[in-house]
């Protein structure tokens, strides 16, 4: 007799209206999967990965981001003039921040910041 484990995974889906930006890595506008890896790990590593499966990003969060008071799944990006930055992902389940964006640097530290949230729906 064997037994086999598998880890689950938690999977999110969003369609995201506009171009943005992670790690200074540029994504189109387009549906996209938000996935962690391994539920059982301290530091739940996740994908986000555009539905197309041309593009991916590995994140990696950091235990410590209290999401105890999330009750719904977002996408936060920053918008700087005309470009988006992913800096915060936020479920019932995990909370992570992002670095700030270069682009905020390449602008000038004094541009005004404005977020844009964008909805994740359970798959």
């Amino acid at each position: 007799m064997s037994v086999v484990s598998a880890k689950a995974q938690t999977q999110y889906r969003a369609h995201i209206p506009f171009a943005f930006i992670i790690d200074q890595k540029s994504y189109e506008a387009g549906d996209y999967s938000v996935d962690v890896l391994n539920t059982d790990s301290a530091n739940k590593p996740l994908a986000i990965r555009d539905m197309k499966g041309r593009n991916s990003h590995l994140i990696m969060t950091t235990p410590g981001e209290d999401y105890s008071r999330v009750q719904v799944a977002v996408l936060v990006f920053d918008r700087y003039e005309t470009e988006y930055s992913l800096s915060a992902i936020r479920t019932p389940s995990f909370a992570v921040k992002l670095p700030k964006s270069k682009v905020r640097e390449t602008l000038g530290l004094n541009q005004n910041v404005q977020q844009k949230v964008v909805a994740l729906s359970r798959k």
